[in-house]
């Protein structure tokens, strides 16, 4: 009976489990459509920017263009602010950060793995723990069966797994081309 309770349990978590991957896929692409929309509003703007010289060159003074050019600049900046702030959702949602160097990784990240850079310390999140009611007592595990596997080679300086493409170590900044 404990293997059909472990089986339900199993699929219960694979079934919880694709249904939050749908609905962060389902909101990741509508955040990706809001900012196509965002894109295209600007690209109008820059359209209304450029006639506006346009005209005023024509008329041979392009300081008439400056009372549609900079409300314009002014509003395309703050499209260009909601797009950084639906792009930081989006990585939110797949739970990574953007390094200074354009790289992404994972969250967790305390240094990239490609430029080095540090991260500032997350901020913990609370979470509260439900208590859950005691269970039957469990059957015995099966043993594990080891494998050996070509591992990556470990950092120097924190012991680390570090990938072939990583120039830096991810948890604690150390050149990683020296344990090469």
């Amino acid at each position: 009976m404990s293997f059909l309770k472990k089986l339900t349990e199993t699929v219960s978590k694979g079934v919880s489990t694709a249904t939050e991957k749908a609905q962060q896929t389902v909101e990741i692409t509508k955040l990706h459509t809001h900012i196509s929309g965002k894109r295209k509003e600007i690209e109008r703007r820059y359209a209304r920017i450029g006639e506006a010289v346009y005209e005023a060159y024509l008329k041979k003074d392009l300081s008439l263009a400056e009372g549609l050019v900079i409300p314009e600049c002014d509003e395309i900046s703050g499209i260009r602010k909601e797009i950084a702030s639906l792009e930081e959702r989006i990585r939110e949602l797949r739970n990574e950060k953007e390094c200074v160097c354009g790289q992404e990784v994972p969250y967790d990240t305390k240094f990239c793995p490609s430029c080095g850079h540090k991260f500032p310390e997350p901020v913990p999140v609370q979470v509260e723990v439900i208590p859950q009611e005691e269970e039957e007592e469990p059957e015995a595990e099966p043993e594990a069966v080891i494998v050996e596997a070509e591992a990556n080679p470990a950092c120097d300086n924190c012991g680390a797994e570090l990938k072939p493409d990583m120039r830096f170590c991810p948890d604690c900044g150390h050149s990683a081309t020296a344990n090469r």
